[in-house]
């Protein structure tokens, strides 16, 4: 909608609104983690959003890292055998 390449949120197919605004599953999607976090996905995405929500969800967006609770990455992150939180930048010591 930013970019005006639809009018409704739903409406852009390669986005996961339309699964959220109905709240069911798709193939690519599993609304269950995010709603818990924004409750009514239409709420969410109206002008009720503070400032903070909407930019804190942006920033995730552009950094690929998931967004939710300690729990909920850490799960994440266990199920993936992999670290998703940003680490120490700069090159990793070497062991001897």
């Amino acid at each position: 909608m930013r970019a005006g390449l639809v009018e409704k949120p739903g409406g852009y197919q390669w986005s996961s609104a339309s699964a959220h605004l109905t709240g069911k599953d798709d193939d690519m999607v599993n609304v269950s983690p995010l709603l818990e976090i924004a409750g009514d996905w239409r709420d969410f995405l109206s002008e009720n959003v503070s400032e903070q929500e909407r930019n804190d969800l942006r920033q995730h967006e552009r950094n690929a890292r998931p967004l939710g609770s300690e729990h909920f990455v850490e799960t994440i992150e266990k199920e993936l055998g992999r670290m998703l939180r940003p680490q120490k930048p700069g090159p990793k010591k070497k062991h001897r």
